[in-house]
Formats: C-alpha cells, sequence, structure tokens
C-alpha cells in the first residue's frame, strides 16, 4: 500500500460505498454560443474558480439558465464542485466547497457537483482532496493532454464511510491540522522573507564600513591602490610585449613564405623551354 492510500480494512462500524450511493454526482452544463447572452443571464462555476485552499471568486462569468435549467445545475450550500479535467495531471479531481457565496449560481461542464445526502459534506471534502492530493485521480484519468476522471469513473468511486458522528469528529481533527499546517507555512514563508531581508542588509552593511571595526595598524588604503597601479601597468606592458612579439613572428613568417616563392618563380623561369621539332620540307618541282 503506497502512503496515502485507503487501508483495505476498515475501523468497525465503517462500510466502504460508491460515492454515487451517498451523493449525486453530476456534470455541470456545456458552454454554448446561444447561452453568451439571453434574458435569464447568471453567474457560474468553472475549473478556474476553484483552488486548492477553496473557491476563486474574483472572476465569475455569466450565461443564460432558464430556470429549469437552475433547477438541474444550480448550486445549494454544501456542494462540492471538482475540477472534471486538466492539462496538469496534478490539478485533475481538486475539490472546492460551496457555500452560497454568490446568489443563484450555477456551474459548467469543466466541473462535476458532488451533492452529498446524509454524509457531513466537508468529509466529504476533505476525502476528495486527499484523493486528489495523493494522485489516485490521475491513475484512473482518461485523455492524451488533458486529463479526465469522467462522471461514470467518480460516481463509482469507493468512499470509506464512518458513523455520522465519527465523521464530525474527524472533520474537526483535520481542520485543527490544517489551521496548524497553515501556520507553520505562514511562520515559514516570514522567516525566508526575514532572511531574505537580512541577505540584502549584510551586503549593505559589510561594504559601507559598518560590519566590522577599523584597524589603525592596517596598511593605508593609499598603498594597496599604489600595488595595485603598478601590477596593472606590468600586466598591460607583458601584454603589449606579447603582442609586439606576435606580430613579428608573422611578418617572419610572410617573408619565408615569400622568399621561397620567388625562388621557385625564378628556377622556372631560368629553365631551357622545350624545343619543338622543326619538319624540313622540299616543295615539289
Amino acid at each position: 500500500m503506497s502512503e496515502g492510500d485507503i487501508p483495505s480494512e476498515l475501523p468497525k462500524g465503517w462500510v466502504r460505498v460508491r460515492l454515487d450511493e451517498v451523493a449525486e454526482v453530476r456534470l455541470g452544463r456545456q458552454r454554448s454560443p446561444k447561452n453568451h447572452s439571453g434574458t435569464q443571464m447568471r453567474p457560474y462555476l468553472r475549473a478556474a474558480n476553484v483552488d486548492w485552499n477553496g473557491l476563486k471568486l474574483d472572476d465569475v462569468k455569466e450565461m443564460n439558465f432558464t430556470d429549469e435549467e437552475v433547477a438541474v445545475y444550480g448550486l445549494k450550500k454544501g456542494d462540492i464542485v471538482l475540477s472534471e479535467a486538466s492539462g496538469s495531471a496534478s490539478e485533475v479531481g481538486k475539490p472546492a466547497i460551496w457555500n452560497n457565496e454568490i446568489a443563484d449560481c450555477c456551474f459548467q461542464n469543466t466541473l462535476i457537483r458532488v451533492r452529498s445526502y446524509g454524509i457531513d459534506p466537508y468529509f466529504l471534502l476533505y476525502f476528495l482532496r486527499g484523493e486528489a492530493k495523493r494522485g489516485a485521480f490521475v491513475e484512473h484519468s482518461r485523455g492524451v493532454g488533458i486529463h479526465h476522471i469522467g462522471v461514470a469513473r467518480l460516481a463509482a468511486w469507493e468512499v470509506p464511510v464512518p458513523p455520522l458522528g465519527e465523521q464530525r469528529r474527524i472533520v474537526s481533527a483535520t481542520e485543527n491540522q490544517i489551521a496548524v499546517v497553515e501556520r507553520a507555512e505562514a511562520a515559514i514563508h516570514s522567516a525566508l522573507s526575514r532572511a531574505a531581508a537580512l541577505r540584502r542588509s549584510l551586503f549593505s552593511v559589510a561594504f559601507s564600513g559598518q560590519l566590522v571595526s577599523q584597524d589603525p595598524d592596517d596598511e593605508p588604503v593609499e598603498e594597496l591602490l599604489k600595488r595595485s597601479k603598478v601590477a596593472i601597468e606590468a600586466a598591460a606592458k607583458e601584454k603589449s610585449t606579447r603582442r609586439r612579439s606576435a606580430r613579428s613572428s608573422s611578418a617572419q613568417s610572410k617573408a619565408t613564405y615569400g622568399g621561397e616563392e620567388n625562388s621557385v618563380r625564378q628556377q622556372i623561369e631560368a629553365s631551357p623551354t622545350a624545343t619543338q621539332p622543326t619538319l624540313d620540307l622540299e616543295m615539289p618541282s
């Protein structure tokens, strides 16, 4: 069993059920150009509105939903919405809970709604979040490039269910531990911010003469600068000497090559030319 897996044997009093035995599982309504305007425009949630820390409601779109469609696709307090698909495998099945933040709100088909009947909705939320975090939904997703969990697969998902009182205690303990983790994360973030500020301050103090005390016995900086000047001039002189030496070697090579070329040319010119045979032809009388 890998880390995060649900044990095969449950505690006494617990049962294992399909999700659709304790909740309604429904895909949202598909977007259509005909619904981009109308007389019954209503807000709706989409995958971009679901975050690991809850809902992001700063950018909620609207489209036309009839009253009949609202009865099917409307959201109620305690509904859980999950991302049905994602190009990022780690985002598949990411859930959040709806608490009537916006009146008359519906949801689109990039989300699946899980509406609990009898089970504590927060118990389901944390269970589904755990499944998504450990990558269980990814293992059962389909698609190339875009990973889909699908309504049918989610509806058949096995859920370990304890008695209602225990569900609520689990929810309370989980939220307490989440608060501890969040405080730890905040402390770490604050410490990292302070460390970055201290690092910047360190360099500022170090190079403004405030980090260490001055020693009157130290060599005056003017002497250091004199030595630096002498070293720089010596390096420049050595570089100039190497440059002149390189130019001299290049000129000598050219002269040697030119002499050899002239010598070959002179030898060619001095060699006797080949004579052509002559024919002594006598004209007939």
